[in-house]
C-alpha cells in the first residue's frame, strides 16, 4: 500500500524537474543511443528515445556516424555518487544534423572511445 502512495509522489517530482538544453554528438547503434555533450566531453549520457533514434537513422549516412543534436530534456543519474549511469529523458528534439566544422571541438578526440 505504501508503494501505491509513493508512485504519484515520484511522478510529480519527475514532472517538476526543470528541463535542460543539451548540445552534443549522438550515435545510435540498433536502439541504444549515446550522447556526449559538447560542454562535458568526458560524460556519456544514455538516451532511449524512439523519435530520436528514427531521426538518427534517417540522417546518418554511415552509421554509427556521430551526428550533432540539440535536445531538451531531463537528466537523471542512477547508481552511487562514485559511479553509475547518466541518462537524458528527451522531451523535445530541437535539431539533428551532420556535425559542422568547429562544432563540439572538445569532443573530437575524446568521443572516439565512446561513439565508435
Amino acid at each position: 500500500m505504501r508503494l501505491l502512495r509513493l508512485i504519484p509522489i515520484v511522478g510529480v517530482l519527475v514532472a517538476c524537474e526543470r528541463p535542460i538544453d543539451v548540445r552534443g554528438l549522438y550515435v545510435n547503434d540498433d536502439g541504444s543511443g549515446a550522447l556526449v555533450p559538447c560542454d562535458q566531453p568526458k560524460t556519456l549520457l544514455t538516451v532511449t528515445d524512439s523519435g530520436l533514434a528514427t531521426r538518427y537513422r534517417r540522417e546518418a549516412t554511415r552509421p554509427p556516424e556521430p551526428l550533432f543534436v540539440h535536445l531538451r530534456g531531463v537528466r537523471a543519474d542512477s547508481g552511487s555518487i562514485y559511479g553509475g549511469k547518466h541518462y537524458l529523458a528527451v522531451r523535445q528534439i530541437l535539431e539533428v544534423r551532420a556535425r559542422g566544422a568547429g562544432e563540439c571541438p572538445n569532443v573530437a578526440n575524446s568521443a572516439s572511445w565512446v561513439l565508435h
